[in-house]
């Protein structure tokens, strides 16, 4: 498996810093999640919408997850955390 990775950036409304999030499928088949914090939830769908996994976490900071995802596949991932949705296009190579 090699690595994929994906990073989305946001400025938050309540001040002026920049907050980078990543969604990084490494080769040791785990899906890493950075810059997210406190509990949260992680939906994975197929492209054509179908749900692979739904799963909850009390502490997203540096959350590992272990990859359910089949080579050659782009998939959506929606993180939710703080009442905040953010959605990341995936394929897994």
């Amino acid at each position: 498996m090699s690595y994929a990775s994906l990073t989305s950036t946001f400025s938050t409304t309540n001040s002026f810093s920049i907050q980078d999030f990543s969604v990084v499928l490494d080769r040791d088949g785990y899906i890493n999640f950075n810059g997210f914090e406190g509990p949260g939830q992680i939906e994975i769908y197929s492209i054509i919408g179908n749900k692979i996994i739904k799963t909850s976490t009390q502490d997203m900071f540096q959350y590992k997850l272990m990859s359910p995802l089949e080579l050659g596949h782009m998939y959506i991932i929606r993180v939710t955390t703080n009442g905040k949705t953010k959605t990341f296009k995936l394929v897994a190579s």
